[in-house]
């Protein structure tokens, strides 16, 4: 009898293989579970191998994207509420990108396909958002970019920056709808105050970052280059081209920053997927628009929360008009400062200024607060605190968060280079605070070579410092009188400045 019933399953189940490999979904209460065909969204020869793919590129995703995410894909198993997701081969996708190949070239790479099937598939409801939230920003983003004759495409790219999002702050602390890092904004005119951040403003992010894409073009005359480039820095694209010695983007890709190589094909792909939405099932009935906008000047402090009182308009409303206000207050002594106000409230201010503006100014604008970056709260500028370094900080942001000097943070913490490592603490001292003087004489005495005699004289006999992350050759020397870089290197057999963490330094 088992026999009998094992011959009958053996026999059907070519039926049964046919039968799924032609169904596409299949509705069971409400819920339709994707019955994906054989191989779909498996690039890669192995499953092993995609799969471990998968997860450093996923990664990269979640860093930039700042979505929650998973170790692996398992698409298979997955149920989507009322979402039929279509099957798309690579060579329907391919012939698409194409079609839509404008002023950038779209070249058509597994790593493409990846990220499509990432946002046509896995992360549909942040593809949702994002056209949702398409129309406040592209309007903006297509003049702007015509304006200065770049490509239409690019406004594709604060996607991947922000995920349209004018505040957001990314771990390396670039800012704004287009991440913008402090000295390159600065660069393109966006200040950066302690209560204002133009990197957040739209309209002048957007204009720098027209101008910004236009140079990396004219370096590069490649807009797969430009585009690496704008998210790794100008000399990573031209050290891996050195290294390779080739010069287009798949060509040195494997010599790229990590985040890098995932840049562009999210930037492929997220056009892609937008572009195709319809052939994905990815409909968004519910888009978001821009608010209608006029702008005001004015010579005062503005509290906007009580300016959107007097202007009978959303706080929100408001508030997302004018990103650039850390705190949401325009400060005192500004002359003829931009303000933003919904354009139906024009008329009602210009028949009640002088009354409005009477009310809303800031009597008590709020104190800055720099928060810990350690997870340990706010720290306030007063007193004496520590700040612990994060990856991608550098001593200049640190020490401009802070409102402290560089040249300041640097002797506070005996550092006399650029290198910082994450998790090392870096004392700070603020309002309040006795910090210890850095005079010229100290200055002098650390550049002053000393004979061997003086040197010997005044070396703490028998002493041993242990490293600590962060130290460096120059900087233990100044922690003891009289010792120098060299003659630890003499007493260590050192033949480089390099150190190890735990490492025993003989001082005498």
């Amino acid at each position: 009898m088992f026999k009998r019933y094992l011959f009958l399953l053996i026999s059907f189940l070519p039926v049964f293989s046919s039968f799924a490999q032609n169904t596409q979904y299949i509705e069971s209460d409400s819920v339709f579970t994707v019955a994906l065909p054989p191989g779909y969204l498996l690039p890669f020869q192995e499953e092993e191998a995609y799969l471990t793919a998968a997860e450093i590129e996923e990664e990269a995703v979640s860093r930039m994207l700042k979505f929650d995410t998973t170790s692996a894909f398992n698409l298979e198993q997955i149920d989507y509420n009322s979402s039929f997701i279509p099957s798309v081969s690579d060579e329907v996708i391919q012939d698409r990108l194409a079609k839509i190949e404008n002023g950038i070239e779209l070249n058509y790479h597994q790593r493409v396909r990846l990220f499509i099937d990432f946002f046509s598939v896995r992360k549909r409801e942040f593809t949702l958002r994002m056209m949702a939230k398409k129309n406040i920003y592209f309007p903006l983003y297509e003049k702007k970019l015509a304006e200065h004759g770049l490509p239409d495409e690019l406004k594709y790219l604060s996607i991947i920056e922000s995920a349209l999002d004018p505040k957001a702050v990314s771990v390396a602390r670039a800012v704004g709808l287009w991440q913008f890092m402090y000295y390159t904004g600065k660069m393109y005119g966006l200040s950066v105050s302690s209560t204002v951040d133009e990197r957040r403003d739209p309209e002048q992010a957007t204009e720098a970052a027209c101008k910004h894409l236009k140079y990396l073009y004219g370096r590069f005359n490649d807009w797969e280059l430009a585009i690496a480039a704008y998210n790794c820095g100008e000399g990573n694209v031209k050290k891996a081209q050195r290294r390779t010695g080739k010069v287009k983007f798949w060509d040195i890709y494997e010599r790229l920053p990590r985040e890098t190589r995932s840049y562009l094909p999210q930037f492929v792909a997220m056009m892609y997927v937008m572009e195709y939405a319809d052939d994905h099932n990815l409909i968004q009935d519910k888009p978001y628009y821009a608010i209608p906008k006029e702008t005001i000047y004015v010579n005062q402090s503005i509290d906007l929360k009580k300016l959107a009182d007097e202007l009978m308009v959303c706080e929100d409303d408001l508030l997302a008009l004018n990103p650039k206000f850390k705190y949401n207050y325009v400060p005192a002594g500004v002359k003829n400062y931009p303000i933003n106000i919904p354009a139906a409230r024009l008329s009602l201010y210009l028949d009640k200024q002088t009354n409005i503006l009477a009310k809303v100014k800031a009597t008590a604008p709020p104190k800055p607060v720099y928060a810990s970056r350690s997870g340990s709260g706010s720290i306030s500028k007063e007193g004496k605190y520590y700040y612990t370094v994060r990856r991608g900080d550098v001593l200049g942001s640190i020490a401009q968060r802070n409102g402290v000097g560089l040249s300041q943070l640097r002797a506070w913490n005996n550092i006399y280079s650029n290198k910082i490592y994450p998790g090392q603490k870096l004392v700070i001292y603020g309002k309040g605070s006795n910090p210890p003087k850095v005079t010229a004489s100290n200055t002098t005495q650390r550049n002053t070579t000393t004979t061997s005699s003086n040197v010997t004289a005044s070396l703490p006999k028998g002493k041993v410092h242990v490293v600590k992350e962060g130290d460096t050759l120059w900087g233990i020397s100044n922690l003891y009188k009289g010792l120098t870089v060299e003659k630890i290197k003499e007493l260590n057999n050192l033949k480089t400045s390099r150190l190890k963490v735990g490492q025993r330094l003989k001082l005498g």
